[in-house]
Parts: structure tokens; sequence; C-alpha cells
């Protein structure tokens, strides 16, 4: 068990991320690199760190 995120994506060959005791995906690092899924998962992994912003979208008729 490791703390330090570049550990676990480098030397693990499966990876448990947790959000407040809840398990938010399993995979081996670059499953959950490449497919995150969910935002937690994107923004915690995310290398750079990821923007995360809501976006609206507004067509002219």
């Amino acid at each position: 068990m490791t703390h330090d995120r570049t550990e676990a994506m480098t030397m693990a060959s499966r990876i448990v991320i947790l959000n407040q005791g809840e398990i938010q995906q399993i995979g081996t690092p670059e499953d959950i690199y490449n497919c995150p899924d969910n935002e937690f998962v994107a923004t915690f992994i995310g290398s750079p760190s990821m923007n995360m912003m809501t976006i609206t979208n507004h067509i002219d008729a």
C-alpha cells in the first residue's frame, strides 16, 4: 500500500482508488489513467492536473 501516486502508477500491477473509504475504481495503472471511471479518478490521477468546468452551448436560431 502507498499514498504516493507516482509509485503506485509505476510499480503496481493493479490499483484501487478510494475516495472517503469508497472504492472509485480498480484496474491496471494504464486502464485507470486512460479510462477513469469518474471525475474524481480523473482529477486524482491526471497529470498535469485537470481543470473541470461547466460548459454551456448556445445555438443561434
